[in-house]
């Protein structure tokens, strides 16, 4: 537990992708991403997506195994890389906020390169980090989950900004 390496899961859009594009980048990012120190957890991968001519869309009957896979997945990470913030994935979107609003684990969101939303944008208030460099995405995620007691102030830290507000507003919810 405590010499364990960083693990981070890998959001990206799918359904309607390119099989061969989808499969090129999620094997490309694990490559680079474990190169970097991570154990990586993708979706991508895990569901045995094959390079090929045509579009993703997996079935209803394959959803009821991937989509608990991928929430176990996510449960398990430290770190959610968000590679594909700028696409309108229901699964991704999804993804995206049972890390960060439900697990309260770190968000990290990587657009293409030159393609970063305007300064005013939402994902610069709510995600923990924006950019449109992979590289910097990492160095992101290490300075604060590199080590067991970096991912453990992280947590401490992020549990005193928001438990109590959390509990309160569930308190006040019953009484609405």
């Amino acid at each position: 537990m405590f010499d364990k390496k960083p693990i981070c899961y890998n959001a990206r859009a799918m359904t309607g992708e390119s099989k061969s594009v989808v499969v090129e980048q999620a094997r490309s990012d694990k490559e680079f991403l474990e190169k970097c120190g991570f154990e990586v957890l993708c979706p991508v991968l895990k569901e045995g997506v094959k390079k090929g001519k045509g579009t993703i869309l997996a079935s209803k009957k394959q959803m009821e195994t991937f989509w608990p896979a991928d929430k176990d997945m996510i449960k398990r990470a430290h770190v959610l890389f968000n590679m594909s913030p700028h696409k309108a994935s229901l699964g991704t979107i999804r993804e995206h906020g049972k890390a960060r609003y439900y697990h309260w684990k770190k968000v990290i969101s990587v657009f293409p390169e030159g393609h970063l939303p305007p300064e005013g944008a939402v994902p610069y208030f709510e995600d923990d980090f924006v950019t449109d460099s992979l590289t910097l995405a990492v160095g992101e995620a290490l300075r604060t989950h590199s080590t067991y007691l970096k991912r453990l102030a992280w947590r401490l830290d992020i549990l005193n900004k928001h438990l109590i507000n959390a509990i309160l507003d569930q308190v006040k919810e019953l009484f609405r």
